[in-house]
């Protein structure tokens, strides 16, 4: 059962924490340079889980975890199949403007994917065409809702696609 409410929206139930990572690669898959994902949720919801997943959909092989002190980590690919990534973890900065001041906009131009833990933080700081993903649950199960910008309609119907073959995932 999708919950759906537009034509740029998924919501889900992901029933492990392989799941999450599943639909992280399967979002990876579709991912361009350039694009931004931005992830909130409460703490242990599973933001650096659906992160790994994308590295590995984006043809990453380097172990991903969260950048909590260190605000980004840069996943640098290998060969020219993979795309960089850039993992944010705004949690410690206050607002759009610190996120500005530090200089970490320069990012949005290198690219390669930018991926914000706690976007929401600095909501004001990003471009209008990001891709919003929401996770929520506790236990093993997750709801995770997906917010594609307009005029993306076939990347998510894709997805959508994708995730209805996907085991441990219901949509």
């Amino acid at each position: 059962m999708t919950k759906r409410t537009d034509d740029h929206s998924i919501c889900l139930i992901s029933e492990s924490a392989e799941a999450t990572e599943r639909v992280g690669s399967l979002l990876g898959s579709l991912l361009c340079p350039g694009d931004i994902v931005v992830l909130d949720g409460d703490l242990g919801a599973g933001k650096t889980v659906l992160t790994r997943g994308m590295a590995r959909g984006l043809g990453l092989t380097e172990d991903v975890a969260s950048p909590t002190y260190t605000l980004v980590f840069e996943h640098l690919a290998e060969d020219s199949a993979a795309t960089d990534l850039f993992h944010f973890d705004v949690y410690r900065l206050n607002d759009a403007d610190e996120f500005l001041m530090s200089g970490l906009d320069e990012y949005f131009d290198r690219g390669g994917v930018c991926v914000i833990e706690w976007g929401r933080k600095i909501f004001d700081a990003l471009p209008a065409s990001v891709i919003y993903v929401e996770l929520s649950g506790v236990g093993p199960e997750r709801e995770v809702c997906l917010r594609f910008p307009e005029g993306d309609e076939e990347r998510c119907a894709r997805l959508r696609e994708l995730l209805s073959h996907s085991e441990g995932i219901r949509v």
